[in-house]
């Protein structure tokens, strides 16, 4: 059985004006061309998807089509057969992930010289050109400086700012744009008509979304739609398959969110988890149900796209919610999408960002003998040893890890300084101070923030005392990374130091920028109780 080629292939412009949403670029080109004022070097930047590859194969047709009329090549010729069906000897098209080297652009440079074998041009085109390596990018330099008239060199990237200045300069740059929403639709639609096919309109609604403006993305997911489906699609197909959340299930988190309902937004993703669903596909989704909740809000009508169904809800919810809590909706699901990334499947970042949205604006009355016990002047309160320190739990059904430790919170208004002579000046610890924390920001700006709030107190013997602002950056720092504190201490001082981490007196408990922290001491209690989150 003959292999079949993917959509994203069999479907590839053959023209300029079969492009899809890069208007300002193809007639800028068909422009040049058609006048004969085609530039040697081109630089296509974008997202991946927006037909960078597509484009540079359009330039060698039109620059070698002997048929071109206005600068769009004829697609008939044997040149542009010869170029649709790859078979075309003077296009050299280069990946740049495999073929990154200085020898690949020496052999390049030497091969650049001869004539062309069947056309006017000979056209290089290199994917992926941030890849290159420094020597390889100087290699290219020089023939991009002077080369030859029958050559023409086309760098195709999705990382623009990874190209060396010398080499844009001497390129014409096209930055192309992510394909609109209903270029996609449309593209799909007509696809699915030439494909004999039938496909409900919120099944390819619900493609492109996915597709995040990529139209190589959308067309590959509705290859495997097709297959799946085997017959009409439908939008069932479409969440079975690729995963995708309702916009019902988007709608019910922020009807959740705007009614400050912080256990039934927790409910809806612990049934998206035993569903087996992908979070950071629906946090996409929320993301775009947030966008359409903004323009809705600041328009007074919801997005053309939407069905009547969702524009009724989006309306509803618009009514309820201020563009400033939106935007703090929006913000917040682009930074746990982030999370997402990392978490390792646990559904424990969106848990707190749904947490910290319905509870940041509530105000927090410290508890009754809190209060009494920071009226009472410093000097005269009682200190308590903790308890023992309490295993770290592990929730099976969220998969998340939180060491809880019961601790009172010891506020150390004096410190007592043994009778042991100090092993080092505390003058000195504090001199060098500074450089244990630029050594700690090599390895982590929080650590270095952490450290740069703190400071040494006292000196007992060979022990430095310490003080920090926070009581949950002091328990992190005495029991999980004093070892490392030691070590670095000791090697900046050039003597064997131990550190003791305490509360420093009269800092007020500071609080924490850090929203899932901050959404996690507002879950668990004061922050004397959370070790860490991993």
């Amino acid at each position: 059985m003959p292999e079949r080629a993917a959509l994203y292939r069999r479907y590839r412009p053959q023209t300029f004006s079969a492009i899809v949403g890069q208007e300002h670029v193809t007639r800028t080109l068909r422009n040049a061309i058609a006048s004969g004022q085609v530039g040697h070097a081109y630089l296509l930047a974008g997202v991946r998807g927006t037909g960078k590859p597509s484009i540079a194969r359009l330039i060698a047709k039109a620059v070698n089509c002997p048929n071109a009329k206005d600068g769009e090549p004829c697609d008939r010729c044997e040149t542009c057969v010869a170029i649709r069906e790859g078979r075309f000897l003077d296009l050299i098209e280069i990946d740049a992930a495999s073929n990154r080297g200085i020898d690949e652009m020496r052999d390049l440079r030497d091969k650049v010289r001869f004539a062309p074998s069947q056309g006017q041009y000979k056209v290089y085109v290199i994917d992926e050109a941030h890849q290159l390596t420094t020597e390889a990018f100087n290699a290219l330099l020089k023939t991009l400086e002077e080369p030859p008239p029958h050559a023409m060199f086309i760098l195709a990237t999705t990382e623009s700012q990874k190209i060396p200045a010398t080499i844009v300069s001497r390129t014409q740059r096209f930055d192309l744009r992510r394909i609109p929403h209903k270029g996609v639709i449309a593209q799909l639609a007509k696809i699915v008509e030439q494909e004999k096919l039938q496909a409900d309109p919120a099944a390819l609604d619900a493609i492109a979304r996915q597709a995040q403006g990529s139209l190589r993305d959308a067309e590959s997911m509705l290859d495997m739609v097709i297959a799946f489906a085997n017959g009409p699609i439908t939008l069932k197909e479409v969440d079975d398959l690729l995963g995708a959340s309702d916009w019902e299930e988007t709608a019910a988190l922020f009807d959740a969110l705007a009614a400050a309902d912080g256990a039934k937004g927790v409910e809806l993703i612990g049934r998206l988890v035993d569903d087996g669903r992908d979070l950071r596909l629906f946090v996409r989704r929320a993301i775009e149900h947030a966008r359409a909740l903004v323009f809705t809000r600041a328009t007074g009508n919801p997005p053309e796209v939407v069905s009547e169904q969702m524009a009724a809800k989006l309306r509803a919810q618009a009514q309820g919610l201020s563009l400033d809590q939106l935007a703090k909706m929006a913000k917040r699901l682009i930074e746990t999408e982030q999370h997402l990334r990392t978490s390792e499947g646990t559904p424990l970042p969106l848990e707190l960002a749904i947490l910290d949205l319905v509870t940041s604006n509530e105000k927090v009355a410290p508890p009754p003998d809190t209060r009494r016990e920071t009226e009472r002047p410093a000097a005269t309160r009682p200190t308590a040893p903790p308890p023992p320190r309490a295993e770290p739990r592990r929730d099976a059904t969220r998969g998340s890890v939180v060491a809880i430790a019961e601790r009172r919170v010891v506020t150390e208004a004096t410190i007592s300084v043994g009778a042991a002579s100090p092993a080092v000046k505390l003058e000195t610890v504090r001199k060098a101070w500074g450089e244990l924390v630029e050594r700690a920001k090599e390895r982590s700006i929080g650590k270095a923030a952490q450290l740069a709030k703190a400071e040494p107190l006292a000196i007992d013997g060979a022990t430095i005392v310490v003080g920090f602002g926070e009581e949950f950056a002091r328990l992190l720092w005495q029991e999980k990374r004093r070892p490392e504190l030691e070590q670095d201490l000791s090697e900046i001082l050039k003597t064997t130091v131990r550190v003791k981490c305490v509360r420093q007196a009269g800092v007020p408990e500071a609080v924490t920028d850090d929203p899932m922290l901050r959404a996690a001491i507002d879950t668990l209690g004061r922050p004397d109780r959370i070790m860490e989150i991993e």
